[in-house]
């Protein structure tokens, strides 16, 4: 094992909610629901160093208590149909793992689920082993990655040839070194299938000799003749050239959108919205760029992405260099940010599980602190909270931000989601651990005010650990104001438990959900508790997990003891719903 990995098995941290650690006493629970949500940025309270060795230690704990379950989350985290879609993590995990375990059993088959839905993932894989000094990629992974490749069809492989992976080092000229897609498909050569070992050595080939490489490959043959001179749309189309490709070649023009957007699915709905201000500057007029949105589905993408555009059409962007020099800035192009709208409705469409939800939002200052998706990246996780409830008042009327009280935000008639997201932003509530006294709040805001419509799920979305339901704790005094107005509080059950039948009994039914969006310490799942879900991380399948939830009848999970593995022999681990889910990748 490298020394890296053998410092960070001993490496335990115990900060901030350190009393909720679980990666003792039930590693598996600690590894899917803390670790589930870990963003390997530096954060408000943890370095990207920390960060990583934090997920290190938890993913390879989980791998010694039950063999092969790090491997089946690392598939879970990365599957974007069935599991979390989390690129970073199914490339991070996996590189992790077969540096523990090179000769293992998991080895190559499950590097090739982890890798197998895209190709950069490939690169970034190999990325990890430079930065995290893991040496080099075991025989093993190796074959799961040339299966991987072989997997892909030659576009996909092609999109993502020209672009440059970073890595931490520098080189002797202090540039940054980085690798290219080629790079990692060569690591894997000796086990190349007959077609991609084809496409290998085209792409490793001097400019000059690539000619002869490219026959029988259908799609490099039609790209070779647009650039050559031929750009016709049979070879546009045949050779599935990318946006970018189009725009070096033909240039940012009215001419050359047009003709873009004459070919159906030329352009992916991704595309289309990051393209919005060039096509707007290159002279498409905004009624035909909402026309054209109106058409589209644009499956896959979540409301904060379009947030984030829409933020940069109304206010411009301007982004740092490491030196934290500004390197990139576009101006505000206010005149799209109603395309930005007309997405979010399609983005809306089917996205919540059914009934009224409330979504409350922490907006403390670790909110912000921490990006998504990357340095580069304009989005954090207080954007998400904030445009996710938000867009639940669509259809509820409000939105509102929380402490251990709640502070209500009214959407105004004819308000957009965001506009009502950026209000959100600047309220009061900095977030907490304990919900109980917001819970209590809220019932006494709709008591008091009887016409306001009332919500039939709550989200509470945070980047840090809630209290488990089990052990939180109610104000004495929101207790006896209530009971005055009439509400009884069974002390025999955990005080949310009694606050949400006191609920069910004056106002109708009701479910929380505690949503970590970010959990940089230790956040207990399941919960134990009724009527109560906590989620940890941010991931394409959560809404549907809560409309599944609901369905069976919000009960405390796990809802059942499952089927009983060879690793639970002497009793030292505690199964759960979402593990045995995990254990089926």
């Amino acid at each position: 094992m490298p020394q890296v990995l053998r410092e960070v098995v001993g490496a335990l941290t115990h900060e901030g909610a350190a009393a909720f650690d679980l990666s003792q006493t039930d590693p598996l629970t600690h590894l899917t629901f803390t670790q589930g949500s870990a963003l390997f940025e530096d954060s408000f309270y943890r370095t990207q160093v920390e960060e990583i060795r934090s997920y290190a230690t938890a993913l390879l704990g989980a791998e010694r208590h039950e063999r092969g379950f790090g491997w089946k989350f690392a598939a879970y985290m990365r599957d974007p149909v069935k599991g979390k879609g989390n690129r970073i993590q199914g490339s991070v995990a996996p590189a992790i793992l077969a540096a523990a375990d090179p000769d293992g059993p998991f080895t190559e088959e499950y590097t090739f689920r982890c890798l197998r839905h895209r190709a950069d993932d490939v690169a970034v894989f190999l990325t990890h082993f430079d930065n995290l000094g893991l040496g080099e990629v075991p025989e093993a992974a190796r074959k799961g990655m040339a299966r991987a490749l072989a997997g892909m069809d030659l576009y996909q492989v092609l999109k993502y040839a020209g672009r440059q992976f970073p890595l931490t080092r520098r080189r002797k000229n202090g540039q940054r070194a980085s690798l290219r897609l080629v790079d990692a498909m060569g690591v894997a050569k000796a086990h190349l299938d007959e077609r991609t070992l084809k496409l290998y050595r085209y792409l490793h080939a001097p400019t000059r000799e690539r000619s002869a490489l490219a026959e029988g490959l259908e799609l490099l043959e039609a790209r070779r003749a647009f650039f050559g001179g031929e750009t016709s749309v049979e070879h546009f189309v045949k050779g599935r050239l990318s946006t970018e490709q189009a725009l070096s070649f033909l240039g940012s023009t009215q001419e050359t959108w047009r003709r873009v957007l004459d070919v159906p699915g030329l352009l992916p709905d991704l595309a289309f919205k990051g393209y919005l201000r060039a096509m707007y500057l290159a002279g498409i007029p905004v009624e035909v760029l909402l026309a054209e949105a109106r058409k589209r589905r644009f499956a896959g993408l979540w409301p904060h992405q379009v947030y984030m555009g829409w933020w940069a059409a109304k206010e411009g962007k301007t982004r740092e260099d490491s030196q934290g020099e500004d390197c990139f800035h576009a101006d505000a192009v206010p005149a799209i940010a109603p395309v930005f709208e007309v997405i979010l409705e399609k983005v809306c469409e089917g996205l919540l599980p059914e009934g009224k939800s409330l979504g409350i939002a922490d907006i403390s200052g670790s909110m912000f602190g921490a990006k998504l998706g990357g340095a580069k990246s304009s989005a954090h996780v207080g954007d998400v909270a904030v445009v996710l409830a938000a867009v639940m008042a669509r259809e509820l009327g409000y939105a509102a931000t929380f402490s251990d009280d709640i502070f209500v935000e009214d959407r105004a008639p004819g308000q957009g989601v965001f506009d009502l997201a950026t209000k959100l932003r600047g309220g009061q509530g900095w977030g907490g651990t304990q919900v109980v006294n917001s819970v209590m709040n809220l019932i006494a805001l709709l008591l008091k005010n009887p016409s306001r419509p009332r919500p039939r799920t709550l989200y509470f979305f945070s980047d840090m650990q809630f209290h488990p339901p089990e052990v939180q704790s109610a104000d004495p005094a929101l207790v006896e104001s209530l009971r005055k107005k009439g509400l009884e509080f069974d002390a025999s059950v955990p005080p949310l438990q009694a606050v949400l039948r006191a609920w069910h009994h004056v106002l109708g039914p009701v479910d929380v959900v505690l949503w970590n969006l970010a959990a940089y310490e230790n956040a207990p799942l399941p919960s134990r508790v009724p009527n109560v879900l906590m989620l940890a991380g941010f991931d394409a399948n959560s809404f549907r997990h809560v409309s599944a939830w609901q369905a069976s009848g919000s009960p405390a999970l796990p809802a059942k003891a499952p089927a009983v593995t060879s690793s639970d022999a002497g009793g030292t681990k505690k199964p759960g719903v979402e593990l045995d889910f995990i254990r089926t990748f």
